[in-house]
């Protein structure tokens, strides 16, 4: 009798198992790894989507319901059905059925939104501090109604933009504000609020849809920085710089060594640089060598550091403040360090006196009797790049001077003036 019963758990346990591993029966269902993993991923955001909805029912919340909104329009399942069974597809296809319920759900909890309030809420600002133009993008489709209710401590202006023709519907000047606008054209439009100095403002953006059904699937706005002009819409100023080239070509100089210098030649070279007006700082690049052969690098100074600025602009960094200039010069420079001739260096002397510079050119006296910067001068250095802060001198003349006894030394010297000026972006919507 016991052996009877151990051949008939046997036997169900290998129907069980061979159910589970055949691929081709009809009735179990068998989904591939990956077809797995996705099934379950999208499984488990339903199940917390529903439990959402559930506390949604139950103590309705304006803020909960546009987050489940924007959460409707990310349900999605999609599989591939080659070489499925039909348990399988089956199986797949309630998923889908089941995002779709949820879709329709959420549709009828703001039907009964509408209901109580009239409208859904898009923007909810309470109290929030700007001391610039700020601006609120929303959807709507054709025929709907924007809410607009915004509240300050202070008179402000507020204006409404078709951001898409950025054409300008209506202006208003007043602290308190509640309007409400059909809008004409589907697309993107934008509240724009310009305040008096820094103030508390408070904002409510809301629209009725004329159609309720496609709430969950209206598209979300994508925003993106971008270079503008002065007085285009949106624009705002941001601190920026702007370099400017000193010198046509790299001026190249033979630093012959002490020794050769006493009978022919000179140990000694100086460049002048004028700074324009309102430049704060001076660039250079000193490329030290033995060889008197250039290299394909020099004279790409000017366009290597453009390229490092717009860099940063692209990742959306603090861009120039004069008291913290020193961050974005100093990594522009890191960028663009000279190649290093191990044999080769000297000094390089920094002078912001005309008659200090000229008897250093002259050799009318020692150095270590001259009134130079020593701040920015460097003595032994090899290749290198720098700053230099014009402090507020009209030219700075940066002297050169081989030390070594012997050795003949080369030199590339390459200057750049740094003015800032105002950069303007703004931010650019779209739908995706």
């Amino acid at each position: 009798m016991k052996t009877i019963k151990h051949i008939t758990v046997f036997l169900i346990l290998f129907v069980i198992t061979a159910c589970g591993k055949t691929q081709g029966s009809d009735d179990c269902v068998s989904l591939t790894e990956r077809e797995e993993y996705r099934y379950n991923k999208v499984l488990q955001a339903v199940e917390e989507f529903e439990k959402e909805c559930d506390k949604l029912a139950s103590a309705p919340s304006q803020d909960m319901l546009i987050a489940l909104l924007n959460k409707a329009k990310e349900l999605k399942y999609d599989y591939n059905d080659e070489n499925m069974n039909v348990a399988t597809i089956q199986h797949c296809d309630s998923l889908k059925m089941r995002i779709m319920n949820c879709q329709q759900r959420i549709v009828s909890l703001s039907e009964l939104a509408i209901l109580k309030t009239g409208k859904i809420d898009v923007v909810k600002v309470r109290e929030q501090l700007i001391a610039e133009k700020t601006y609120y993008p929303i959807y709507l489709k054709k025929g709907e109604k924007m809410f607009c209710n915004i509240e300050a401590s202070s008179a402000l202006t507020t204006k409404l933009y078709n951001a898409d023709t950025e054409q300008l519907i209506k202006t208003y000047q007043r602290s308190k504000l509640t309007d409400s606008i059909t809008v004409a054209n589907t697309g993107i439009y934008m509240v724009e609020i310009i305040p008096q100095g820094k103030q508390y403002v408070s904002v409510s953006l809301a629209y009725c849809p004329v159609n309720s059904s496609d709430m969950y699937s209206r598209p979300g706005i994508v925003s993106k920085q971008e270079e503008c002009k002065k007085g285009d819409l949106g624009a705002i100023g941001i601190p920026g710089i702007e370099m400017r080239k000193c010198f046509d070509e790299p001026r190249k100089f033979t630093l012959r060594g002490q020794i050769k210098a006493a009978f022919s030649g000179n140990a000694k070279a100086l460049v002048s640089v004028p700074v324009p007006a309102g430049a704060t700082d001076i660039l250079y690049s000193m490329r030290i060598a033995t060889s008197e052969n250039s290299r394909a690098s020099d004279g790409e100074f000017h366009d290597n550091l453009t390229r490092s600025y717009k860099r940063i602009k692209f990742l959306g960094l603090p861009i120039y403040e004069k008291s913290k200039s020193n961050g974005l010069l100093n990594t522009i420079l890191d960028d663009n360090r000279p190649i290093r001739d191990e044999d080769a260096y000297c000094s390089m002397y920094v002078f912001r006196n005309q008659s200090q510079a000229k008897q250093f050119q002259d050799g009318a006296k020692p150095v270590s009797q001259l009134n130079y910067d020593v701040d920015y001068s460097t003595v032994g250095t090899q290749s290198c790049n720098g700053r230099i802060s014009t402090n507020g001198s009209k030219t700075i003349y940066l002297g050169f001077e081989n030390e070594r006894m012997r050795y003949t030394n080369y030199l590339w010297v390459e200057v750049e003036v740094v003015v800032p000026n105002t950069v303007y972006y703004r931010t650019k919507y779209s739908v995706n």
